[in-house]
C-alpha cells in the first residue's frame, strides 16, 4: 500500500514537473471554423502560474483580417497530457474551449455564443 501510495506521489510529481511555474511557452499551427468552413494560421504564447493557470495571448488571421485576443486557461495534469479548459471574450462575443497540451501539441475546440465552432492544433516552437 505504501509502496503503492509513494509510486503515485512520484508520478503525480514528474507530470507536474512538465509545467513549471513563470513558464512561457509558444506554439503555432492552424485554427479552422466549422460555421464558415474558413481556416488560417494561429499563434498562442502562453505563461503558466503555481495552480495550473494560463495567461495567454493567441494572434492570426481571419479572412485575411489580423486578429489578437487574451484567454485564461486551467491545465490539469491527466497522465502524461494535461486537460485544459478555458473562456475568452473576442470581439464582444463569447468563446468556450477545451483541450489538451501533451508533448509539443496544444490542441483543442472552441464554441462561441454566436454558432462558431471549430477547433485548433499548435506546435510549440522553441
Amino acid at each position: 500500500m505504501m509502496s503503492r501510495s509513494l509510486l503515485l506521489v512520484i508520478f503525480v510529481l514528474s507530470s507536474l514537473s512538465l509545467l513549471q511555474a513563470g513558464e512561457s511557452r509558444t506554439w503555432e499551427g492552424k485554427w479552422n471554423n466549422r460555421k464558415y468552413n474558413t481556416t488560417g494560421p494561429l499563434k498562442c504564447v502562453a505563461k503558466s502560474d503555481d495552480k495550473g493557470t494560463w495567461k495567454a495571448t493567441f494572434t492570426g488571421l481571419f479572412k485575411g483580417d489580423p486578429f489578437k485576443y487574451e484567454a485564461t486557461f486551467q491545465s490539469k495534469p491527466k497522465g502524461k497530457q494535461f486537460d485544459l479548459s478555458g473562456n475568452a471574450t473576442i470581439r464582444g462575443h463569447k468563446y468556450q474551449w477545451m483541450g489538451l497540451m501533451k508533448g509539443a501539441t496544444l490542441s483543442g475546440r472552441y464554441k462561441s455564443n454566436i454558432g462558431y465552432y471549430g477547433e485548433f492544433v499548435l506546435k510549440e516552437k522553441k
